[in-house]
């Protein structure tokens, strides 16, 4: 930036005119250190868009001098304090060599709001000072924030000293479990097995939590000995954390846990729970699965993965029973039934056909479209009448479907019904339909009878004559 128009807009963070200055503020995030103490200034001016530009412009400025200019204001009031904090996040690697000085500080906030900016940061050159510091600081915040960073880091070499946090004060404790979660050491797991006797229910949920995200089965013959002794909020937490080591005995009381956990839980919960029923096979469990992916808002977050999720856990059922049972059941969500409607067609279910067939004959049309798309990938004579009479249904996106499925069959008996009705359709996306489905059934008698159709459908048609010329001189 010219130095004109630097001295220009630090000037004008002092103009009369709040506009002026918040314009001015933005302006600087093009400047370079000489800006940095002016707009540190600015983050004290009494207008919160002045505060804010100069925020984003400090931030934009991104090098170790912004970051050290920074530091001062770590010991003055909760706004400068926490606007300081966000600013030296933003600058990431800059900051870490500017905070070990800090580490020794007296106060402890200050100590601890380093902590917490290389745990943000995610990365330390000498992660050994607060292995030093989860030791010996007197401060039990400090010590939880040195824990927690050292599982942040994944710093494998202090578990030794993460496993002794968690004989400390509660909150450290909290903070040894969490990082020993995340380093999913094994060795210990015995240490985290005895904090199951603890006097504080919360320590004793925490370790239950952990020694399923561990994983590991060494944990498997602790959490079945205490699900037989854990109230009702604990033994929730201990069947989930069975299901996350892979070990689940087969009773019908966890199985009811599972499904009221599926029903019930947050989407966390529901996955955990697919995965025991899975291991279980605990197919009563397919009407709940299905409800649930059925009941779902289309905007609603990761909709499509967690249909999906379900969607694969039923299909590992294979064509059963109470998935034939939905198709039958009147009272059932039709999302869901259209769901389980594409799952039997997905597996092939020759057993569904009957029931799809009624289907077909809904007054909903996408229980119809589904219907008709899975009659199409099961081998059925019984069904190619009823695909062939649906291409007559009034409701176009069904007709479409029906023309696409005998198409994908290629059934020659449903040639002349789909060039009587051609003649007649109106919409230009189903014409396209209807005649890649002729195409794909007999293509060379299509073309010996194209001349017969109005000059739009012979247009249409002309786009495909090329590729299918060519597949048949191959």
């Amino acid at each position: 930036m010219h130095n004109a128009r630097l001295a220009r807009l630090i000037k004008n963070l002092s103009h009369h005119d709040p506009s002026k200055r918040r314009s001015a503020a933005e302006a600087l995030s093009e400047g370079d250190e000489r800006a940095v103490y002016p707009l540190i200034k600015a983050l004290g001016d009494d207008n919160l868009g002045v505060q804010d530009a100069a925020t984003h412009s400090l931030m934009a400025i991104k090098n170790e001098v912004t970051a050290y200019m920074m530091l001062p204001l770590l010991r003055e009031d909760s706004y400068l304090r926490n606007t300081a904090l966000i600013i030296l996040r933003e600058m990431g690697n800059f900051t870490i060599p500017l905070l070990i000085v800090l580490l020794n500080d007296k106060d402890d906030d200050v100590r601890k709001f380093a902590i917490n900016l290389i745990c943000d940061i995610q990365y330390c050159n000498y992660p050994d000072k607060l292995v030093e510091m989860l030791k010996n600081d007197p401060n039990a915040n400090v010590r939880a924030a040195a824990a927690k960073t050292l599982g942040v880091l994944n710093y494998k070499k202090a578990i030794p000293q993460l496993v002794n946090a968690l004989k400390d004060d509660e909150w450290v404790c909290f903070s040894a479990i969490e990082a020993l979660t995340v380093l999913k050491d094994e060795d210990s797991i015995d240490s985290i097995v005895t904090l199951l006797n603890n006097p504080s229910e919360a320590i004793r949920f925490a370790a239950i939590e952990a020694l399923g995200k561990i994983g590991s089965p060494l944990a498997e013959h602790p959490l079945l000995e205490y699900i037989s002794r854990a109230d009702e909020f604990e033994r929730k937490a201990t069947v989930m954390s069975l299901v996350q080591v892979g070990m689940i005995p087969s009773s019908p009381n966890i199985s009811v846990d599972l499904i009221e956990m599926l029903k019930n839980g947050d989407w966390e919960e529901k996955f955990i729970a697919i995965k025991g029923l899975l291991i279980l096979r605990e197919d009563r469990a397919i009407y709940h699965m299905i409800d649930i992916a059925g009941s779902m808002e289309f905007s609603a977050p990761d909709r499509e993965e967690k249909v999906q999720v379900i969607k694969e856990a039923v299909f590992s059922f294979g064509c059963n029973d109470y998935l034939l049972k939905i198709l039958e059941d009147d009272t059932f969500r039709y999302r869901g039934k259209s769901l389980a409607i594409e799952i039997v067609g997905d597996l092939k279910c020759t057993a569904a056909v009957s029931n799809l067939i009624k289907l077909v004959k809904s007054n909903y049309r996408d229980i119809k479209r589904a219907s008709i798309n899975s009659l199409s990938q099961i081998e059925s004579e019984e069904a190619k009448e009823y695909l062939i009479e649906a291409v007559s249904d009034e409701d176009s996106h069904v007709r479409k479907s029906a023309i696409i499925a005998l198409g994908k069959i290629a059934e020659m008996s449903a040639f002349e019904p789909l060039m009587k009705l051609l003649r007649n359709e109106i919409y230009s996306d189903i014409i396209d339909e209807f005649i890649k489905s002729l195409l794909n059934i007999n293509s060379t008698l299509f073309f010996s009878r194209i001349s017969g159709f109005n000059k739009n459908i012979q247009e249409i048609a002309a786009r495909y004559t090329s590729s299918y010329n060519s597949e048949r001189k191959c």
